[in-house]
């Protein structure tokens, strides 16, 4: 029972792989489907061999992460600041036109 164990094991992995490939390679293309076996077939080894270096890049991503909305809430801040500054001008220059209406008003010459 033993003997026959390891030969079938090996025959079913190729078989799922065989048809993982052409499904895939249907859908995503040969490179696309290359990538997606690869990184399938290199998950129980890197959980095996080393699960320490898979929490040091895990926690790596999740700094990066956190990077990443800092810097977008950073810019969200400055966007709404310079919003807030071209509301400030454009009442400064509704203020002026007013100032230049009036004084075209007031020096224009009765008709």
């Amino acid at each position: 029972m033993e003997k026959i164990t390891l030969p079938l094991l090996s025959m079913l992995t190729l078989v799922i792989g065989l048809a993982l490939g052409i499904s895939l390679g249907s859908i995503l293309g040969r490179v696309g489907s290359l990538q997606i076996i690869s990184f399938i077939l290199r998950i129980p080894a890197i959980l095996i061999k080393s699960p320490k270096e898979l929490r040091s890049k895990w926690k790596m991503w999740l700094e990066l992460k956190d990077k990443r909305s800092i810097e977008c809430l950073k810019r969200q801040k400055e966007i709404n600041s310079l919003e807030k500054k071209i509301g400030e001008r454009e009442k400064e220059i509704k203020k002026i036109k007013a100032r230049i209406r009036r004084v075209k008003w007031e020096f224009s010459e009765p008709k």
